[in-house]
């Protein structure tokens, strides 16, 4: 087999134009390694067919040579034939025994993947290279390939999962005796409107599919599904012995088309949007919604930028027209990068619903201030928010009209940590802090709540 592989490789060296005139016949002999060299410097030259044939030979003399087999994957894949390109490549990953070696295979296959336009699977082999991927240069590395490969792929979409021990998975109050405006009314909440306690699952995908693109628009087709479990504790399991614990989930669903295009200075650009969807509480679907929104982006200086938004939103209830829902928002967003690398922001959202039903209609705004950290801490990335809210029902009934109507007011803080070093396949855990509470003159609106939710965010 050696003296096979020497006068085959022989006979390629010699087709390649490699050939030394002073060199004697004793030193015309390849060893394994001089024959990857030759491969090597064939792929670099742009002799593919040369880079094929050398590395069909060493996989005569070793059938798990996964040098070998990444040759190959780049240069079936340069001779258009993917198929072959594929299998090679899944062939060199195979066979590589150390993590160097499985991170360039994966590399390789990724970069195989991406030649042929397959930038999903591109990103699949960059997700399985990062699981061996051991020094902060592969880990750079990495993340320049995956970017490019995502601003590649018309396809894009975000899975986001959590988990959540929560004092307060149905937002209920702590309150016992119901009290209105100061005024004890005798009335005493059930145990299913007082604050249970349990862990809550959710599931959050999105997917973007761009349909259109030129140098100063884009079209993109949108799809979110939005999933809410819950699992009661047992103490609270007990007090709701009539309920179950899916009488507790939500679900939302939609689909859309949003189209963006430039407008005035550089960087600067508009988004319009419709959307069709669909909401359940518990088992039960509750409102159908078809909306519109219109956003402003605008760049303020080199370190800024203003977001307005706006949209409208008609929500057809399925128990009866007489609770549909019409929904006007307002909104606008200013962030702002320091020359640190921390990031700020101030938003500010408004909404006024309507519709017939009693209690129906009311109105509501919330101001977000967040902050993010730069530079990691340990391990951890940091980010911070606080939210204040505030919701008027101009109108609200109970057994009789509240009067002065109702009106809650909330605040929120959390703190978001991320530990970005201990990820697997470029997914790194999450943890977030969630506290807060919202006050109310109809007390059984009065909540309290606090959640730690374990979720996984790309690094990428």
């Amino acid at each position: 087999m050696k003296r096979a592989l020497i006068g085959a490789l022989l006979t390629l060296w010699a087709s390649a134009g490699s050939t030394d005139p002073q060199q004697s016949d004793d030193s015309q002999t390849f060893n394994i390694e001089q024959a990857r060299v030759l491969a090597r410097q064939a792929l670099y030259a742009g002799r593919f067919d040369l880079a094929r044939d050398v590395a069909m030979v060493l996989v005569r003399a070793d059938p798990e040579d996964a040098y070998a087999y990444g040759v190959l994957a780049a240069a079936h894949s340069r001779l258009n034939d993917p198929k072959l390109a594929r299998a090679a490549a899944r062939l060199s990953y195979k066979y590589s025994e150390t993590p160097t070696e499985k991170f360039g295979a994966a590399r390789t296959a990724a970069s195989v993947a991406f030649q042929q336009e397959r930038p999903t699977l591109s990103q699949g082999w960059l997700r399985l290279a990062a699981t061996h991927a051991d020094t902060d240069a592969q880990e750079k590395a990495l993340a320049q390939d995956y970017g490019r490969v995502r601003a590649a792929n018309p396809l894009r979409f975000n899975i986001n999962f959590s988990v959540a021990p929560s004092d307060n998975v149905n937002n209920g109050t702590d309150n016992v005796l119901e009290v209105i405006n100061d005024v004890p009314t005798l009335g005493v909440f059930r145990p299913s409107s007082r604050a249970l306690d349990g862990i809550v699952g959710t599931l959050d995908v999105q997917l973007q599919y761009r349909l259109a693109q030129g140098e100063k628009s884009r079209t993109t087709a949108t799809g979110r599904l939005y999933t809410r479990r819950v699992d009661l504790s047992d103490e609270a399991q007990a007090r709701v012995p009539d309920l179950r614990n899916s009488d507790f989930g939500s679900t939302y669903a939609e689909t859309g088309v949003d189209h963006l295009f430039a407008l005035g200075k550089p960087g600067n650009f508009v988004t319009v949007g419709g959307a069709i969807g669909a909401s359940w509480s518990g088992d039960e679907r509750s409102h159908d919604f078809a909306k519109l929104s219109l956003s402003r982006s605008l760049k303020v200086g080199d370190a800024s930028r203003l977001t307005l938004r706006s949209g409208v939103e008609r929500r057809f209830s399925t128990a009866s027209n007489l609770r549909d829902l019409d929904v006007l928002t307002l909104g606008a967003t200013y962030s702002h990068k320091l020359e640190r690398g921390d990031r700020f922001s101030l938003g500010l959202t408004v909404q006024d619903i309507q519709g017939d039903f009693v209690n129906a209609a009311y109105q509501t705004a919330s101001v977000r201030a967040s902050y993010t950290f730069g530079k990691q801490l340990g391990p951890m990335e940091i980010s911070t928010g606080l939210t204040v809210g505030y919701t008027d029902y101009e109108e609200y009934r109970l057994v009789r009209t509240v009067q002065g109507g109702r009106q809650d007011e909330s605040l929120y803080g959390d703190v978001s940590l991320f530990f970005k070093d201990y990820d697997f396949a470029g997914f790194a855990p999450t943890i977030r802090l969630r506290t807060g509470r919202r006050t109310s003159n109809v007390n059984r609106f009065e909540t309290d709540e606090t959640t730690i939710t374990l979720g996984i965010q790309s690094k990428f």
